[in-house]
């Protein structure tokens, strides 16, 4: 729910106006602290431009954002700072706020110089900051908001990844584990592999995987206030190579991720690459059943062949599901409300068979996404008749 507007932003939004020109991303310092900077006009803007509220900051490589409140603007920019996420932080009134500092800032095209002010006054830091250009539509992806992705990109440099000391073989494969530099999270890599391009490529693909993941759960963690959740929570999610051939990799991602909402986020994603083009294949939106998905290996070109590999698919789920009666409340989902041919359920490899995920259960029902029966393997010999012709991603699985 929205919290009541101050008395500033309630002038501010009485009378409209195009963006500010002091709007915008910036990397600079405080005092002698590497800093990142979205300075956002308050115009109740959740879902615009800049798909924010508040101005906000990051010490680098901090994972807490501190939010920049307006309080005014004239000749500089006067902002009070503030831990509490953009949306609990309320007028000016709120008893629990916790302001952390005041901001005077004058911006000057691409520049921006002021002060840091501890609450009381009584320390000072000099504030330098430089504008970063905005990155592209086709760097942001389709969905995300292209200032909120410039910076959560431009955080993303400071994060480096690890060896974790792991690593698991299968056959001429070895898949070992790096973790990321602000949550410690271990990702599958490849170490020893018989194709060295081919090797660089899929690992350029999973490090931008996991990229992507830690981005994402920063953003998740900065909805939660720190009183909720410490500066580096324990990881909420973590990743099984479940089976890799000089391929294909499939590994799985799940876990309970709590990001401020009224429940946690119980979930369950197989990852599928394949490794001979280093894409991915499988665990993206829509992916998995589309020709540049799992149609690399199955016959899913036309409606007609997806219709009817989704009839074959579900049903070895539904009778696995239906043979376990104490989870019968799980043989249904969101799946049954959906047109035949738009479908969407997960799919990955191991080392008996193709194995079907589904994950269009309601929250309160989450438990299902985590039964004997989901996933359901389907073995390799009963997959022959759904194999796309001449495709080669599956050469030693299933004998000719």
């Amino acid at each position: 729910m929205r919290q009541v507007l101050s008395v500033t932003f309630a002038v501010l939004l009485a009378n409209p106006v195009a963006a500010a020109d002091w709007e915008g991303v910036f990397e600079g310092t405080l005092g002698k602290s590497r800093i990142i900077v979205q300075l956002v006009e308050p115009q109740d803007d959740m879902e615009g431009d800049t798909g924010r509220e508040t101005s906000r900051y990051s010490y680098l490589p901090k994972v807490r954002d501190i939010n920049l409140m307006l309080k005014g603007q004239g000749t500089a920019l006067r902002f009070e700072e503030t831990l509490l996420p953009q949306y609990l932080y309320g007028d000016d009134t709120t008893t629990n706020k916790k302001v952390t500092g005041q901001w005077t800032v004058i911006v000057n095209g691409d520049r921006a110089t002021g002060t840091w002010s501890a609450p009381d006054g009584q320390k000072t830091l000099p504030i330098a900051l430089a504008r970063v250009p905005e990155i592209s539509r086709a760097e942001a992806g389709p969905d995300r908001n292209i200032p909120i992705a410039t910076y959560d990109e431009l955080w993303a440099k400071s994060l480096t990844f690890a060896d974790a000391g792991r690593a698991k073989v299968f056959g001429p494969v070895e898949v070992r584990w790096v973790k990321d530099s602000a949550f410690g999270i271990a990702y599958p890599v490849l170490g020893q592999f018989p194709d060295a391009a081919r090797k660089a490529k899929a690992n350029a693909a999973l490090l931008a995987l996991h990229h992507t993941s830690v981005v994402q759960y920063r953003e998740c963690t900065n909805a939660v206030p720190t009183d909720w959740e410490p500066e580096n929570p324990a990881p909420e999610f973590a990743y099984e190579i479940v089976y890799a051939s000089p391929q294909v990799l499939s590994v799985t991602e799940s876990g309970s991720v709590y990001c401020g909402g009224a429940h946690p986020n119980n979930y369950i994603n197989p990852i599928t690459f394949d490794l001979t083009a280093g894409e991915q294949m499988g665990g993206q939106y829509l992916l998995d059943l589309s020709k540049a998905g799992f149609g690399r290996v199955l016959k899913l070109a036309s409606k007609d062949e997806r219709i009817a590999f989704e009839r074959f698919a579900l049903g070895r789920w539904k009778a696995a599901a239906e043979a376990d009666t104490e989870m019968a409340e799980c043989a249904t989902g969101w799946i049954e409300d959906s047109p035949e041919g738009a479908r969407e359920f997960k799919l990955h490899f191991t080392p008996v068979g193709l194995a079907v995920t589904r994950t269009d259960f309601p929250h309160v029902s989450s438990v299902c996404m985590f039964t004997d029966f989901n996933p359901t393997v389907i073995p390799w010999a009963d997959l022959k008749p759904w194999l796309k012709d001449g495709q080669t991603l599956l050469t030693s699985e299933i004998a000719p």
